[in-house]
């Protein structure tokens, strides 16, 4: 099942799953040794859900699909580039209507497929597309013809207010 949480909820799913006590709602307990103990697990639980977008597979997680919200434009080496929001952190699936699969993401600028994009003779084709994520932007190899679409561009994206995740996620829940 996908979860849309809020910040005070994914804590209290946190104290649960990661053997800490659940949250009491018919006490208060005020500590005066200086630990803040929620600030503590808030910090633990950020660093495990920022890995868990970017590492996870795609089954743990909840994408939003991009295809209607972004627009197609030109980069400097004749790609087709994507400028995405801010709060995009990984690229899961993207793929144009004229090829005849999806793209193989690549993160890294010297990744080996990314140096092939460089030059036209080695070039991905229509058949095995290339996409590089860097810096925001999403560069597509080979280009959009000039009436091509975006079939799909499923992003998972990261925001302080929602932590969005799939339930079987908190059970590979290492600390």
């Amino acid at each position: 099942m996908k979860l849309r949480l809020s910040p005070s909820q994914m804590l209290d799913l946190w104290r649960l799953h990661a053997a800490y006590m659940p949250s009491l709602n018919d006490a208060v307990f005020i500590r005066n040794d200086g630990i803040d103990s929620a600030a503590i697990h808030r910090a633990e639980m950020n660093r495990w859900y920022r890995r868990l977008l970017l590492e996870a597979p795609a089954e743990f997680l909840v994408p939003d699909e991009l295809s209607d919200a972004v627009s197609l434009g030109t980069g400097p080496d004749g790609c087709t580039l994507i400028s995405l929001p801010e709060s995009v952190v990984r690229v899961l699936r993207v793929r144009l209507a004229s090829w005849k699969a999806n793209a193989r993401i690549v993160t890294s600028p010297t990744h080996i497929l990314a140096v092939r994009q460089r030059h036209p003779f080695t070039r991905a084709t229509p058949s095995r597309p290339v996409a590089v994520f860097t810096d925001g932007e999403l560069h597509l190899y080979p280009a959009a013809t000039p009436t091509d679409s975006l079939a799909t561009l499923s992003c998972v994206s990261y925001s302080e207010d929602e932590y969005c995740l799939d339930d079987a996620a908190l059970a590979e829940l290492h600390i």
